[in-house]
This record gives structure tokens, C-alpha cells and sequence, in this order.
């Protein structure tokens, strides 16, 4: 940890950027040059209390010209009720500091900071992946000078082809070209391959450089041809590099595609004009192949406007399957996830994987309760997945201060629920995913609806039943109703996490069809996974002691040991610079 600032110094971890219950460090180096370092946490009203078991440990402490440097350590779970466990979540770290030292640790509570922010940080990530291949090339793939109107939602959409290589080349990693100015309002950027049937370029090589409105008339029909994300980055996301033995194969003779669509949401709520914006990915290539094909997997909710999130719900649940009639075409050795990007919008406050094999639930593969749609950057884990395992994607939704429901779509007012999953090796599997059924919709609402006829179709979809709402639209009935029926509410929630749901299933360009609207029941699993965690394992006493205020967030990778040491430094896993 490294201020400039020669005098107190300190770090709060939290999950909401509470400081009641936090987990704080405080550091500072006395005029003799000795560093202290005091393990504290928030009391009820976010005073710094000194902890009674003084976990972190500090490895070196020192001064030079004007900044204070702390060096500490400490395990991912102390099993001490005043620290949090160190999870896959995404924590939000505060910081503090003065430009004068304490007197001593009795000051603490009274300690005021003349300078403090925070910030949303992972802090349980492995190193490995940071690597970059030195010689690396660099594509750029993006925009055009794309004009934003003044409207709150715009998906733009760009044909791009791969430059002439003259041998196979693997994409190695990722990162954000964000045009100065254009930051706040770049929400997401995916990269889809694009194929034809009868594998002719013509039809894309025309649109090269040319970009369109996504999915309106004015979009050329060539475009609905590029299906399958090769490449994902969310708002607030950071550089993304794949494993050592893993790399997206580009070139349509390789396995990968020679044209690939670029698509950026841009948000813009307060309908601002003059903007002028060319952001995109910078994808990093090699010849020097790795040992497998990668691919990547895009699970979840389908995007739709029959998924609703009722108002006045602090955790509304929305499920997303990857059923075994699609995972059934994986070969025999399966799948091995190494990364994914969740995503939703405005209104995602959790995000859960889970696994199923045989209706047996598996150790949980990643999940952040305290997920922030702010900070959307790839995660890391592990998951084999093996033919006819079953994937469920949970997104939770904090709609307290709404009034009307939330439904599924495109724009950032509505919702989504997905995982963009990157594994290897690569096979054409690209869109896993489902939606609730409208029947089920419809019935947890208590609503039924006039039959769709070729005469009636311009009407929309337009309700039968209750009486005192007949003929209204169903967008018109959702906007009247407002989500007032507790218990319509409530059925909702049942028949998102356990009716039928419709799978959605393709391969790559959407050349290969494995599921169109297949209907299937939701699996009933026989041994589900609880998020308790915190207990600690008694070696003297050979005992496994639960104390309810350690119930903290469960482990991403279960199936991992807890006792990896955490470290804050100039040269590990953390670094924080806060300058005047």
C-alpha cells in the first residue's frame, strides 16, 4: 500500500461501502521509523474499533520523501468475526488518509481523514492470467465515428474483416479502446463472428467499415448472420488475456471467422448531443499458437420483454437455463471454463452459476453476491463441463424503488441475465440459454389474452382477462397494473425459479440450430448447495464450529482451500496509489 502522505493511512473493506461491519486496516510510520499496523473494523457507527485477534501481519513498513508505504498479510478466512472472508465477490474498498500520525491505537475512533474515496475492487483473483505475450500484434476493432443521437439507448453495430495473415494466428486477450470523452457512455462491446450458409464473403465484404443501427429496418439483412460473442467487455471492465494454453483461433479456415460485427451499447440518459465516438476492443494476436482452441460460451435469460421484474422487490430472482438437450453436443471429455463476464443491468444487485450433473448439484463454480453493475470485468474460475450437465444462471434485482415492472431488453431501463463464458477447447457451440414460458407469465399475473389471428395480429398481444383490463395491450396492462398484487408478485418469482422455460440453442452464425423454443421442465435437484459459510475447523478439538456472525458470502470455487494468504503490496496482488 503506497500513499503520498506521511501520516495515517487506511483501508476499509466492505460490500457495500458501509463502514459498519467493514474490515479495516490502519497504518502509519512514527518519526523513530517504526511501522505500526492495527487490525480494526467498523462499529455500529463506522468508528474504527481495534480488532481483539490482530490478524494482519505487516511485513515491511517505511518511509521515503513524502509517501508512507505498508507491506501486510493475512489469510482469505482468519475465522475472527471482526474480518470478512476474502470471496470471489466484489467488495467496495474505501480509503482514508492524514497527513499526520495518531498519538496512539486509543485514537483510533477519533481518527478524521483529510482526504478519503473508494472504489469497487475483486480482490480474490489469481495472477496467472496477467500475463501478455511480448510480441504480441494488436487489431483494433471498432467503430466509426459513430454519431450518438440524442436518445437514452443506441446499439450500433460495425461489419469488420480480419487483416490478411499469411498463417494461422491465435487472439490471445482484449482490451478497451475508449474514445476520449465518450467513457459514461459506452455501456458494453461485443465481437460476433459472422457466416454465411453457403460460406460466401461477398455478401459481408460489402458492409466492411459500414456501420448500422442494430436490429432495425435499416440494418442490412447480412448482419443477422453474425451470431456467436467471441470477445465481451462490460462497463467498468479491465484488460482480459486467456490462460497460457488457450487462444481464440481467427480466420474462417482456421475454425474462427474472416468477418466479425462489432456491437456497442451505448446509454445515454441524458440525451446529450454532439457526440462523437470511435471505441472499441484492441485484440491482441499471435502466430505462436497455444495448445488448444478456445471458444466462448454465451449462457442465461434470453433477452426478451416477457422477462418482468415486479416493483417494490429487494431481491427479485430471474433464472436462465443451459439444458442437457444442448449441452448433450459438447464432446465427451467436456468443456473446461477458465473466465466469464457477468452481466445485467441497472438493477443487478447478484449474480450465481450453478452446475448440475445427473439433477446432482456440483460444487457452485462462481457466484457474487454483492455484484455491482458498474464493475462488469471478466472473472476467473474453473468449471469441466461435460456432456448432458445442466447450467443455471441466477440474477438477482433490487426493484425497491420502482413503481411499474422492469422488463427484459436491449435498453438499460430494461434487463438482462447472462454469463459470456470463455473455455477451451473450442468447439460451435455459441448460445445456451432459455426463457420462461408465456403461458406461466401469464399465469402467475392471473391474466389471459385474446388468440393471436393473421386479422388481429397488428394489435399485439391484447388481454382477455381480468374484465376491467380487456382489450388493453399487455405493455399497456403492465403499465396500468404497476405490479400491485403482492401475490402476483410472489407466483412470479415461482415460475421463474421452477416452471418450464424455453431453450434457445446455436452454434456459431447461427448456421446449426440445436433448440428453437424447445419447452422443458426446469430439473429438480436432489442435494442443493446453501450459502452457509464461515464456520471454521477446530484442529484441537476436531470439530467444525459455525458462528453465525462469519456468515459470509459462499466460496466461488468450493472446491478450493481458504487458506491462501491475502497480501496488500508494491510487488502482489494489491496496489493502491492515492495522490494529492
Amino acid at each position: 500500500l503506497e500513499v503520498v502522505s506521511t501520516g495515517w493511512v487506511s483501508i476499509a473493506l466492505t460490500f457495500r461501502g458501509n463502514l459498519p461491519g467493514s474490515d479495516i486496516i490502519v497504518g502509519w510510520v512514527g518519526e523513530d521509523g517504526v511501522a505500526t499496523l492495527v487490525d480494526a473494523h467498523g462499529d455500529s457507527e463506522g468508528k474504527m474499533i481495534k480488532d481483539k485477534v490482530q490478524d494482519y501481519q505487516l511485513i515491511v513498513g517505511y518511509q521515503y520523501q513524502d509517501s508512507t508505504v505498508l507491506r501486510f498479510k493475512r489469510k482469505l478466512n482468519t475465522c475472527d468475526g471482526d474480518d470478512l472472508v476474502i470471496t470471489n465477490d466484489t467488495f467496495r474498498l474505501r480509503w482514508f488518509y492524514s497527513s499526520k500520525d495518531p498519538r496512539n491505537e486509543m485514537d483510533l475512533p477519533y481518527l478524521t481523514s483529510e482526504r478519503q474515496g473508494q472504489r469497487a475492487i475483486h480482490l480474490y483473483e489469481t495472477s496467472k492470467f496477467k500475463q501478455r505475450q511480448p510480441k504480441a500484434l494488436k487489431w483494433t476493432v471498432a467503430s466509426n465515428s459513430v454519431v450518438l443521437p440524442r436518445k437514452h439507448t443506441l446499439y450500433w453495430c460495425t461489419m469488420i474483416k480480419l487483416p490478411e495473415m499469411p498463417e494461422k494466428h491465435h487472439m490471445i486477450g482484449y482490451r478497451p479502446v475508449l474514445t476520449p470523452g465518450s467513457e459514461k457512455y459506452v455501456h458494453h462491446m461485443m465481437i460476433y463472428e459472422c457466416h454465411d450458409e453457403d460460406d460466401s464473403a461477398s455478401k459481408f465484404h460489402r458492409h466492411v467499415n459500414s456501420g448500422y443501427e442494430c436490429n432495425t429496418p435499416n440494418m442490412p439483412k447480412d448482419f443477422r448472420n453474425c451470431r456467436g460473442i467471441i470477445a465481451a467487455w462490460g462497463l467498468g471492465g479491465e484488460p482480459f488475456f486467456l490462460p497460457e494454453e488457450a487462444g481464440y483461433p481467427v480466420g474462417e479456415e482456421h475454425g474462427g471467422a474472416t468477418y466479425y460485427m462489432l456491437e456497442v451499447h451505448y446509454d445515454n440518459p441524458g440525451l446529450h448531443g454532439n457526440i462523437v465516438d470511435s471505441s472499441g476492443l484492441e485484440v491482441f494476436l499471435t502466430p505462436n499458437l497455444r495448445k488448444y482452441d478456445s471458444g466462448l460460451l454465451t449462457v442465461g435469460h434470453d433477452v426478451s420483454s416477457f422477462q418482468l421484474i415486479p416493483p417494490g422487490e429487494e431481491a427479485f430472482t430471474t433464472v436462465g437455463h443451459c439444458p442437457e438437450v444442448c449441452t448433450q453436443t459438447l464432446p465427451q471429455e467436456g468443456i473446461n471454463i477458465f473466465a466469464g463476464l457477468p452481466h445485467t443491468h441497472n438493477l443487478g444487485r447478484a449474480m450465481r452459476l450453478r452446475h448440475l450433473r445427473n439433477d446432482q448439484e456440483q460444487p457452485v463454480p462462481f457466484q457474487d453476491r454483492f455484484y455491482d453493475p458498474n464493475y462488469q470485468t471478466m472473472r476467473r474460475f474453473e468449471l469441466n463441463l461435460k456432456p448432458r450437465d445442466h447450467l443455471m444462471t441466477e440474477c438477482t434485482y433490487n426493484s425497491s424503488e420502482l413503481d411499474t415492472y422492469t422488463r427484459g431488453g436491449f435498453s438499460s431501463r430494461n434487463e438482462m441475465c447472462m454469463m459470456f463464458l470463455h473455455y477451451y477447447p473450442a468447439t460451435r457451440l455459441a448460445h445456451c440459454a432459455s426463457r420462461l414460458t408465456l403461458k406461466h407469465v401469464l399465469l402467475a399475473l392471473g391474466v389471459s389474452v385474446w388468440p393471436i389471428t393473421p386479422s388481429t395480429r397488428h394489435l399485439g398481444l391484447r388481454v382477455r382477462e381480468p374484465w376491467q383490463y380487456q382489450n388493453l395491450t399487455f405493455t399497456d396492462y403492465l403499465r396500468v397494473n404497476g405490479g400491485k398484487s403482492r401475490a402476483a408478485n410472489i407466483r412470479l418469482q415461482e415460475a421463474s425459479l421452477h416452471h418450464s422455460h424455453m431453450a434457445e440453442c446455436f452454434d456459431y452464425g447461427e448456421r446449426r440450430v440445436y433448440a428453437d423454443g424447445l419447452e422443458f421442465s426446469t430439473p429438480r435437484i436432489h442435494n442443493p448447495l446453501y450459502d452457509n459459510v464461515g464456520g471454521c475447523f477446530d484442529e484441537s478439538q476436531g470439530t467444525f464450529a459455525y458462528d453465525p456472525r462469519l456468515n459470509q458470502p459462499l466460496h466461488a470455487n468450493a472446491h478450493k482451500p481458504m487458506v491462501t494468504i491475502l497480501s496488500f503490496s508494491v510487488a502482489s496482488v494489491f496496489l493502491l496509489y492515492i495522490l494529492f
